[in-house]
């Protein structure tokens, strides 16, 4: 075996270069195909794709100009998205990725404007109360704001204050507000119109603070419930506007129990996320997942003006005029 030699190196042992052992030179070819063929079988059975398998396939082979012996190179990494040398699976593979990539949904949460009710009472789904002077003027505001975006629909829940909401964004796009049920306000059962000063002694009201996700409201509704049914109607609106920008305009918690949804955050946590009357929380909604562009915003929207405008995703109605 090897000695450490002066200054640590090891020290050369005779013989023991493979320029001098052809024979043995042979063998370790010999083996490095049978590698190579190996890992192609694995990785075709377990769809780790062809262009892995033609780097090993070049890793293995690929020779030395000036020597005979075959050497082993690390091929250079490629930056994703760089097609290098693609053989006819590549292809098919770049294909189907750009089939699911569309362009993605832009999706603007607005929450209602205040009410005279707004803060000392829990108004939840009552009926008959508007927004008061503030509200309105807040309502107004929200809609000068948005309307250098692309709007092409306004959705609001069918309460009164968040359609008078909607109705000062709609009409800086000569819209109509759609009436969405499904981001309707957390029915709070019996809780409903009472006093928040009396609410807040109460044992359920500890756990709607610190584990929402095990609340359930006397005679209402649980927080779970009311997120599954915000995700799926704000789905719903994504997949009927693909590519386009959307306002939907609702309530506190269902926008709340949304952005704990699509920023992967756990439901119990979502007391953390504040929404102001009024304020503007816009995602991007694609095959790819979700980005939250900004939260709460009360001010003005240079961040979302500044993106990117998305476009109508035509791809589907070029595949099936095809």
């Amino acid at each position: 075996r090897g000695e450490l030699g002066p200054g640590g190196a090891a020290a050369r042992v005779p013989g023991s270069d493979l320029d001098e052992r052809p024979a043995l030179r042979d063998r370790v070819g010999e083996l490095a195909g049978r590698v190579e063929r190996g890992l192609r079988r694995v990785l075709g059975q377990c769809g780790l794709g062809w262009s892995l398998a033609v780097q090993v396939h070049r890793l293995a082979h690929r020779r030395d100009p000036t020597r005979s012996r075959r050497v082993c190179r690390i091929p250079a990494p490629v930056p994703s998205g760089v097609v290098t040398e693609a053989s006819p699976a590549d292809g098919a593979a770049s294909d189907g990725v750009r089939a699911h990539h569309q362009t993605p949904t832009r999706l603007v949460l607005v929450r209602h404007a205040v009410t005279a009710q707004t803060g000392p009472i829990l108004s939840g789904r009552l009926p008959g109360i508007d927004l008061s002077d503030t509200g309105v003027g807040q309502a107004q505001a929200v809609g000068e704001r948005l309307a250098a975006l692309p709007v092409s629909a306004v959705y609001a829940s069918p309460i009164e204050r968040t359609r008078q909401t909607a109705e000062q964004i709609a009409s800086h796009h000569e819209l109509a507000v759609r009436v969405l049920d499904g981001v309707l306000e957390a029915d709070y059962g019996e809780w409903t119109g009472q006093k928040i000063v009396d609410l807040a002694t109460t044992d359920l009201w500890k756990t709607v603070q610190v584990a929402p996700s095990r609340a359930r409201f006397p005679g209402g509704e649980s927080i779970a419930a009311m997120q599954a049914r915000m995700v799926a109607a704000l789905e719903g609106v994504v997949a009927a506007h693909p590519g386009e920008t959307v306002v939907v305009v609702s309530h506190a918690d269902p926008i709340k129990a949304a952005i704990a949804h699509f920023t992967g955050m756990h439901l119990d946590l979502f007391q953390r996320v504040m929404v102001s009357p009024a304020s503007v929380t816009v995602f991007e909604l694609g095959a790819l997942g979700a980005v939250l562009c900004t939260c709460n915003s009360l001010g003005e929207l240079s961040e979302v003006l500044s993106l990117p405008t998305p476009e109508p995703d035509l791809e589907p109605e070029r595949e099936a005029a095809r």
